[in-house]
């Protein structure tokens, strides 16, 4: 208890140098008009939520992930088969993931500020430390900080208005990170390295999703790619469209492509291939990236009535990003700007369908370029 104690402590200092620039999208979302409002009313349907980190090691091409998460807040009679608090961790150079699931009363979060405890486990949008414990006894832990230098509201307008069963929101879509990890044995310490935090949550989770970023590329230092979506459902029953929201962050512009804004976005996505393109009153961007099957993990997140989604992920994949403007403005061909190149990019396809890694093709992907 002591040692929780002073963890949360630690954590509401950290936080609290910070309160006056809270993102509201990075804070506990279940329950939360009820909450806030004090009416006393509590929503028991199906929910999840979970705080999502990674950080890359260019110089060694480690990479890392944790997740702090919870499913189904309410449900201390565990009615629901997913019901639990949880932490992971992931190992790219071990190949390896460990999962601690704990009961849902050791599971805090704050509706006011970034703030998650579960058990010892503590994160912030400013300090992540934890660890956890595989069924062989192996303890892996992590201790840093996180420096945060661009969100990107991936859904805009439509953000947190729960117009969609599952909502994605990358708080901190470029950030920096210095600490030290330990995993399979073996001790890493790092300054100013990439990393990403992002948010998700809902109540059930789509057809499938699919996710593309980095803050890693050459000769390209400040530039970031962030892209997420799939094939939700719209206010939890209609299946509409399959799509993608895009945001790049180059040379302090943000250029933004999304589905809400009318823009166009055009998909070539399953798993094994990802293509993307996305036109916008004055820009062009062309996406491609790809992994060979031996960086892939395959990420078993359990839906709120206890499925399992098997969530494909590389961090350390490559990929090729193409930024054009329009000649004319809204007609005439398209002048390149930039070409980017990263082999340090975040890769994932999601669905409740399970695909041996073998299955992976072994080229590269040829872009479509005509739009």
């Amino acid at each position: 208890m002591k040692k929780a104690f002073a963890l949360l402590m630690l954590a509401i200092l950290v936080s609290g140098n910070v309160s006056a620039q809270v993102d509201p999208w990075n804070t506990y979302r279940w329950n939360r008009d009820n909450a806030l409002s004090g009416r006393g009313h509590v929503d028991k349907s199906p929910w999840f939520e979970w705080w999502y980190y990674k950080v890359v090691l260019p110089e060694t091409n480690d990479a890392f992930f944790m997740v702090y998460g919870v499913v189904n807040p309410w449900d201390s009679e565990r009615v629901l088969g997913g019901t639990r608090a949880s932490v992971i961790m992931g190992d790219f150079t071990a190949m390896v993931q460990t999962e601690e699931n704990l009961p849902l009363d050791t599971f805090n979060a704050s509706y006011d500020e970034t703030l998650v405890t579960i058990k010892d486990n503590v994160a912030t949008d400013k300090y992540v430390k934890g660890q956890v414990t595989n069924e062989q006894g192996e303890v892996s832990s992590w201790d840093m900080t996180v420096n945060k230098d661009w969100a990107f509201n991936a859904t805009g307008w439509a953000t947190g208005h729960g117009l969609t069963n599952i909502e994605w929101y990358p708080a901190q879509a470029s950030a920096h990170c210095s600490g030290t990890i330990m995993s399979k044995g073996k001790t890493y310490q790092f300054t100013n390295a990439p990393c990403y935090q992002d948010r998700n949550w809902g109540n059930s989770f789509p057809e499938w999703w699919t996710w593309l970023v980095s803050n890693s590329f050459d000769n390209n230092p400040g530039t970031t790619l962030a892209i997420g979506g799939g094939k939700p459902k719209f206010f939890n029953h209609v299946e509409l469209i399959e799509s993608v929201a895009i945001g790049l962050n180059y040379k302090g512009h943000e250029y933004t492509w999304r589905p809400g804004d009318l823009d166009k976005v055009k998909i070539d996505i399953s798993f094994g291939k990802w293509e993307v393109v996305g036109v916008n009153k004055t820009h062009k961007i062309e996406v491609s990236a790809f992994a060979p099957r031996a960086k892939f993990l395959d990420l078993n997140f359990m839906t709120p009535e206890g499925k399992i989604f098997h969530d494909y992920e590389a961090l350390t994949g490559d990929m090729t990003v193409k930024l054009y403007k329009r000649k004319v403005p809204m007609v005439g061909s398209w002048e390149l700007v930039e070409t980017l190149t990263t082999h340090h990019a975040g890769i994932e396809y999601g669905s409740e369908k399970q695909y041996p890694l073998k299955s992976l093709i072994g080229g590269q992907k040829t872009l479509f370029s005509n739009f």
